[in-house]
């Protein structure tokens, strides 16, 4: 017992010498530690955005207002591999076929289509689609974040083109004519501004 409690008192007497220590290192040797670690990562998430352009070949799908013509390049916001226009506008084209083919025979059913203003990520993106969810007459619908266009269909008994611009603006973003509500774009997000 008494062998047990010179054991317990050696390594609580270790550890209070490594603490005090601090590892044999300086508070100073540390800081310097951690801005050469901090100077490296930063020099590792560089991208070169002199390749980026207004309109170019690839977008990133989460920003899509950062485009390029150069196909190996990344996002210099999120460091994401770029997707080919052409490549996304065929999916999108086949989502819409797909949503008409599903909505074309319903009696009630009103094909609607919202042109937004700028939408820079898919955060923003996010935020269209929680607004348009409050709205249950609306039946379905898919937001093309490069083409800044919500295709949809809606139940003209259960809402109405009016109501639908009008939740979009009250998101904060322009939806068609109707301008984007000043109180909710003040609350959007940096990244949605």
């Amino acid at each position: 017992m008494r062998k047990l409690k010179l054991i317990a008192l050696f390594v609580v007497t270790l550890v209070l010498l490594y603490t005090l220590l601090g590892c044999g290192k300086k508070e100073s040797d540390m800081k310097d530690d951690k801005q050469k670690s901090e100077m490296k990562h930063e020099e590792h998430n560089m991208t070169d955005t002199s390749k980026f352009a207004a309109d170019g070949k690839y977008f990133c799908s989460m920003h899509p207002t950062q485009q390029t013509n150069d196909p190996n390049a990344r996002c210099p916001i999120c460091k994401m591999k770029l997707t080919g226009k052409d490549e996304y506008n065929k999916k999108m084209m086949d989502e819409h076929e797909a949503l008409e083919q599903k909505n074309a025979g319903k009696k009630d059913a009103i094909h609607f289509e919202v042109k937004l203003s700028v939408i820079k990520s898919d955060e923003c993106q996010g935020l269209i689609e929680s607004a348009l969810s409050k709205d249950k007459g609306i039946l379905e619908y898919h937001v093309d974040i490069l083409n800044r266009v919500v295709h949809m269909y809606f139940d003209k008994n259960k809402t109405s083109k009016s109501n639908i611009e009008k939740l979009v603006a009250d998101a904060g973003f322009d939806a068609n004519d109707t301008k984007a509500n000043p109180d909710a774009v003040s609350k959007l997000p940096a990244e949605c501004k």
